[in-house]
């Protein structure tokens, strides 16, 4: 009787002591979360903030970068620079010694440097404050070998946002972003859209195409808007919506919802 409840025992332990472990993990990263929550980094200050600091000559942010980013079919990498206030980095800094590492995903990009293979400056993507929340360069298309180069990668796509559309003192992921693309090298930078929230894109047909999905920007609210498709060649410059598709799109809805 009292190896079957030592067995009991055992057997009750190794099953609760890991979920008891992982609750109090859980609870540990959810608090730390919630302590540093006003300290993820908010983008470029350009309001009253900015303004105040520098009539105390008060540096309020610094550059942030980490690793260059390689091209296909192109010697030059590219280097994204984030920028982060003095807390925002002591807190990120607290956190990657923590983890182990930090994802650059939570960081604002502002800028982009271009260098060639011997790290010598080609150029800098743009000449004035941004926010750029995604960097997509071209990749590799299925049907090359591993040491053939696809010729058809030459450009890299981006979502940048130049004015702070909410008018909240800062450029960031709450501003609306366009589509802009450029060559390997950074230049000729192009606008690809306005008046779009995108929600996703990819490159299609050989790189020579970029398949949108996106929404109208308008006043309704964001669960209410239509997500619609719309493709832009590259070559033609040309942006092209995709009526029919929404128009039968929407005649399906319409019958389900009848």
């Amino acid at each position: 009787m009292k190896n079957k409840y030592v067995k009991f025992l055992i057997i009750l332990n190794g099953t609760l002591l890991p979920i008891i472990l992982f609750f109090v993990l859980f609870q540990i990263s959810k608090d730390f979360f919630r302590s540093n929550r006003n300290t993820v980094p908010e983008g470029v200050i350009i309001g009253e903030e900015l303004k105040e600091a520098k009539e105390k000559k008060v540096a309020l942010q610094g550059l942030r970068y980490n690793n260059f980013v390689e091209l296909h079919n192109s010697k030059n990498q590219y280097l994204p620079v984030s920028l982060l206030t003095y807390e925002e980095e002591r807190t990120i800094n607290k956190f990657a010694s923590t983890a182990n590492d930090i994802s650059e995903e939570i960081l604002r990009y502002v800028n982009v440097v271009f260098v060639d293979e011997n790290y010598k400056v080609i150029n800098s993507l743009l000449d004035k404050k941004a926010s750029i929340s995604t960097i997509e360069a071209q990749r590799k298309s299925n049907g090359y070998n591993r040491k053939e180069a696809d010729t058809t990668v030459k450009y890299i796509a981006y979502l940048i946002a130049f004015e702070d559309s909410n008018k909240d003192g800062k450029l960031n992921s709450g501003d609306k972003h366009d589509l802009f693309i450029s060559n390997l090298n950074g230049e000729k930078l192009k606008q690809v859209t306005s008046k779009m929230n995108i929600d996703r894109f990819d490159f299609i047909k050989s790189n020579s195409q970029i398949l949108i999905h996106y929404t109208e920007r308008n006043a309704l609210k964001e669960e209410h808007r239509r997500k619609k498709i719309a493709i832009y060649k590259i070559k033609e410059g040309k942006l092209e919506i995709l009526s029919d598709l929404d128009a039968e799109l929407n005649k399906l809805e319409n019958i389900i919802i009848e």
